[in-house]
């Protein structure tokens, strides 16, 4: 009768190749991210600021920008007119 290890979710998770898969993965969201971002930039920082971060198993895409909510999703102008939000985060999923 075969046996499966209780670890072996951990094993594969820090081999080299799959480590590495998941960042190629992530760096191809990322660009998808970056793609829609330039293409509704007003000053590139966010843009700018949004990286690939590798953590000892896991990598995630960071969008830092104190205004990120407000320009993915959308806000309320001066004015009280609804600017819509530009959704990059949905691009990279």
């Amino acid at each position: 009768m075969a046996t499966v290890r209780n670890d072996l979710d951990s094993v594969v998770a820090h081999m080299p190749e799959v480590k590495d898969a998941v960042h190629v993965e992530l760096e191809t969201r990322a660009a998808r991210v970056r793609a829609v971002l330039q293409a509704h930039r007003h000053t590139g920082a966010l843009a700018a600021n949004t990286t690939v971060r590798t953590n000892l198993v896991d990598s995630t895409v960071t969008m830092e920008d104190p205004a990120v909510l407000s320009i993915n999703y959308g806000h309320k102008a001066v004015n009280g007119r609804w600017v819509p939000g530009i959704h990059a985060i949905e691009a990279g999923l």
